[in-house]
């Protein structure tokens, strides 16, 4: 089970409280039949309860009224192994399609109820579906069925859903297993009442004739098997002496009220220290035989061992609070240990660790050789800290290192980089040798955090920052950079997906490009900006920044390329024929098998020839970009739209690309173009820059041009197209006469 959701996790948490509590096996499988609707979201349940002479009763129900007409129907042991054998198998669930004939199993109770699905969807939920989870005995009978129907999502079950579905179905037989137990043995117990000795002596169940000093005056034999220790050796030990110590101060409690009349029994569970030195869970009952005066003639104990059904109750426990893939506590519980620290006024280093390029081994090795990564790096971690600090997995690629007791910046940041040391040696992962690198964001624990989410959202904005100065880097939490989501930035968001879904509010802006050669328009660059309907007219950096961290980037962008090629086919010019739009394609959009589509479906939709249209994509997105994501700007490419390199010089990789890709444009980036002309060394890397693409025959286009003399310079050094603010700043589309003299004014000047 991944990743369980707070909400669920805290639900099944308080069915394993209660499920201690109850009393009887009818109280038992009610509340897990009520459970199976109340956590897991299924419209009703029914147990079937094996009477072991080859028929099935309904024991328990939960749901609509008519479900409870059910109790008390049976069937025959073969028609449910029949109704299983018949059944989709789902693990350790059956799941009873609508498309099973059922004729054959007309002896079975089912139901059915609510309007017919309209559709053949596989993901929905249909009538006539039910989800079974069998429960057979150790020795391959059936011993009963836990039966689900009509989630109310209506969709069919998830993960999550069926494997807590398995472990009410375990709770649920170990229930009936040791109601069986119990039910034997008092049967046996009262047949036996004459001669006391013979049952206590043949007892399943392990007992005890205990002193009122504690002493153990007799144990049966199967009290012997159950604690491993000699008989002899047994005899004569104190109760005390073989209790798990955190369970004694109960234990004596409840055994003083005994001795002091105050009752005449007591029942707890308790665990018992094994003679090998392990722990073994028993349930305890104790009770003392009195005499006509209330004086105690004998304390009878008797102990069940219910040692798997407590390693069930643990397992469940574990699975809710812990990462499925790694075993590393997961974010519930992360944030439940760093609550305890912040309670206790304990200050305490936060490490927010990132894989870098974790897509990349996706991609290119599938998710298989992704998790097994996952689980190598958590290993990796943990042999790293020790004992020393908590190592969990809150998320996908994304783990967090607890240091309390540490809120020294200089010994935290010492720590994240000894981390980054030990990745630098490559892993072998299906038998490719893969580099890891780490970003790591770094925060301490103040007195002003309230909880814990506080404290990892901060770490992951310090993260975040790594990831933008380069990754494989670590950073401290800064209030003046990092700044958490606030309930501001909720609403920004949310008002982006309305103008989005809307259509209502974004408009593109189109700055020109001017060939240097005779000062006229070439093209366009397509801007977005943004009519808030409180905040007015946005600029990008208002908002793109958000829409990249929530994924809005990606619907955001496609709507530019429609509007962009629209509005370039739509004007008015009379040499419409050679200018062109270009339109910027975040790396958010690469890779996911949707980009030639949606260019083909634009120029269909548009009429604009596939020449007129330059899409812009970032150095860095190429960089970082999956083998699919690279086949697709290929096909792109083949198309006849031209590919410009956006913000060329600030990777790492430039020359790589312009020779794997089919670059037809190189845009050198507006920090090369400040210094240019004052800077000889800003002068000399874009003097080669252009001399590479002319022999190349690329064409290259200076960005963020806004003087006269940087103008000049770059006439002077070969420089094919150049934009900015000196030749016009972005403006809403208008190509009429009056603004075309005037852009060619702005342009030769």
């Amino acid at each position: 089970m991944t990743n369980v959701r707070r909400s669920v996790l805290e639900k099944v948490l308080d069915v394993v409280r209660e499920l201690g509590a109850t009393d009887g096996l009818e109280a038992t499988l009610e509340l897990i039949a009520r459970s199976s609707i109340s956590v897991l979201g299924f419209g009703a349940a029914a147990i079937n309860v094996s009477d072991g002479a080859g028929q099935l009763w309904v024991e328990a129900v939960a749901g609509p009224p008519q479900i409870y007409t059910l109790l008390g129907a049976s069937s025959t042991e073969q028609l449910w192994l029949d109704l299983l054998e018949s059944a989709e198998k789902w693990a350790n669930l059956r799941f009873l399609s609508h498309d099973v004939d059922k004729s054959a199993f007309r002896g079975v109770p089912m139901w059915a109820s609510g309007e017919p699905v309209p559709t053949a969807d596989s993901e929905r939920w249909h009538p006539d579906d039910t989800l079974l989870a069998p429960m057979w005995e150790p020795s391959g009978r059936l011993l009963g069925v836990l039966s689900v129907d009509q989630p109310v999502s209506g969709l069919m079950p998830d993960l999550e859903q069926r494997t807590i579905l398995e472990l009410f179905a375990a709770q649920a037989a170990i229930a009936i297993t040791d109601s069986r137990a119990w039910q034997v043995s008092e049967r046996k117990r009262i047949q036996a009442e004459g001669h006391w000795k013979l049952t206590f002596e043949r007892s399943p169940i392990g007992a005890a004739i205990v002193a009122t000093d504690g002493t153990i005056v007799q144990a049966n034999d199967t009290l012997v098997t159950l604690l491993g220790y000699p008989a002899e050796a047994l005899n004569g030990m104190r109760v005390l002496d073989i209790t798990h110590p955190a369970d004694v101060d109960a234990n004596l409690e409840l055994f003083l009220e005994l001795l002091n009349g105050e009752r005449d029994s007591y029942e707890m569970e308790k665990r018992f220290i094994h003679a090998a030195g392990h722990s073994i869970w028993g349930l305890l009952r104790v009770g003392a035989i009195r005499d006509a005066d209330g004086g105690i003639v004998s304390i009878i104990s008797q102990i069940a061992d219910i040692t798997d059904r407590k390693t069930a109750e643990q397992e469940l426990a574990r699975r809710t609070s812990h990462d499925t893939l790694t075993s590393l506590p997961n974010r519930s519980l992360i944030e439940d240990k760093l609550n305890a620290q912040l309670s206790a006024g304990l200050a305490t280093g936060v490490l927010f660790l990132d894989l870098d390029r974790f897509k990349t081994v996706n991609d290119s090795l599938g998710h298989d050789a992704g998790d097994e990564l996952l689980v190598v790096v958590a290993d990796k971690l943990l042999a790293a800290v020790g004992s020393r600090f908590e190592v969990g997995r809150i998320g996908g690629d994304e783990f967090v290192v607890l240091a309390p007791g540490i809120g020294d910046p200089l010994v935290l940041t010492k720590l994240g980089i000894d981390l980054m040391a030990d990745f630098e040696k490559p892993l072998r992962i299906r038998g490719h040798e893969h580099t890891v690198s780490l970003s790591v964001g770094v925060t301490v624990t103040r007195a002003t955090h309230r909880h814990a989410d506080e404290v990892l959202r901060e770490a992951d904005q310090a993260m975040l920052r790594a990831k933008r100065q380069g990754r494989a880097r670590i950073e401290m939490f800064d209030p003046a950079q990092d700044r958490p989501a606030t309930v501001q930035d909720l609403r920004l968001e949310q008002a982006l997906r309305v103008s989005l879904a809307q259509g209502i509010g974004l408009v593109p802006y189109f700055q020109q490009i001017v060939d240097l050669a005779d000062n006229t328009v070439a093209g366009y660059e397509a801007l977005v900006r943004w009519n808030h309907p409180d905040l007015g007219l946005l600029e990008p950096a208002a908002f793109l920044p958000m829409a990249e961290k929530t994924g809005l980037i990606v619907p955001l962008g496609w709507w530019m390329l429609s509007r962009s090629c629209a509005a370039l086919k739509d004007a008015e010019f009379s040499d419409q024929g050679r200018r062109w739009v270009a339109v910027n394609v975040s790396g958010s959009q690469l890779g996911r098998g949707l980009l030639v589509g949606a260019v083909q479906q634009v120029l269909s939709e548009s009429g604009l020839p596939a020449e007129q249209l330059h899409l812009e994509i970032t150095e860095t997105a190429l960089i970082e970009a999956s083998a699919a994501s690279i086949r697709e700007v290929r096909a792109v490419a083949e198309l006849g739209v031209q590919v410009a390199l956006d913000d060329f010089g600030t990777g790492y990789s430039s020359l790589t690309l312009l020779r794997d890709l089919p670059v037809s444009v190189v845009k050198i980036d507006r920090s090369f173009i400040s210094p240019i002309g004052v800077d000889r060394s800003a002068t000399a890397i874009v003097r080669r820059v252009i001399a590479l693409c002319q022999e190349l025959g690329v064409v290259t286009v200076a960005e963020g041009v806004e003087t006269q003399s940087q103008l000049t310079a770059l006439r002077a050094l070969g420089c094919t197209q150049a934009q900015g603010y000196l030749i016009g700043p972005p403006e809403p589309f208008d190509l009429s006469p009056s603004a075309q003299s005037l852009h060619r004014r702005r342009s030769s000047a």
